[in-house]
């Protein structure tokens, strides 16, 4: 059975951790109530914690690089060929959201 073990915020999201047996999992939420879990359990609740944090720092970083790359686009900095290339490749690196 699956129970919140601990609760921490970062940047506005916040981190569920909850244990399993002798591991722990990570649930993130960000401020609009998005929801991503982490596949891999870890042997420690800190460890879990610190897992959620690179993911919602690569998510946040994704999404300013997507803003970026739209910003570029209209305003004719890029190509519609090189945006979709660019927006692609970076759909694939946030596959794990």
């Amino acid at each position: 059975m699956r129970e919140t073990y601990l609760v921490d915020f970062y940047l506005g999201w916040l981190i569920e951790v909850s244990q399993s047996g002798e591991q722990f999992k990570s649930v993130c939420y960000s401020p609009c109530r998005e929801t991503f879990s982490l596949p891999k359990a870890y042997s420690s609740e800190f460890a879990a914690i610190s897992a959620a944090k690179q993911i919602i720092d690569r998510y946040k970083a994704c999404h300013t690089l997507t803003q970026i790359l739209r910003d570029l686009y209209e305003n004719n900095q890029l190509t519609f060929e090189d945006w979709r290339s660019l927006q692609q490749s970076l759909t694939e690196a946030t596959k794990i959201f």
